[in-house]
């Protein structure tokens, strides 16, 4: 079922034209589906495939673990504003003791 505000948005990745519809911002959906396209490029000619689904598997994976890299720094820089924010307080508090 399409939402009420949905617009439609034709795009092409991977050389095949899909007719999709969005609620949200219309901008973002046209650059995630040209990250896809060229990522799906990237991946056909570093592994030689033209394969459309072998290409598809792959690029899934690659965006799949650039995201949990990205989680993992994001993880990594919170827990370091997290201590360095308590080492803040505990010299606050020594300050203004």
């Amino acid at each position: 079922m399409t939402k009420p505000n949905a617009s439609a948005v034709n795009v092409k990745i991977y050389d095949r034209e899909y007719a999709l519809r969005t609620s949200g911002d219309t901008e973002r959906l046209l650059v995630l589906c040209d990250y896809l396209n060229r990522t799906m490029r990237d991946v056909a000619e570093s592994s030689g495939s033209l394969d459309t689904l072998k290409v598809a598997i792959l690029t899934a994976l690659s965006v799949t673990d650039e995201l949990f890299r990205l989680r993992e720094e994001f993880q990594n820089m919170d827990e370091v504003v997290s201590r360095r924010s308590m080492e803040c307080v505990s010299i606050l508090d020594r300050f203004l003791q």
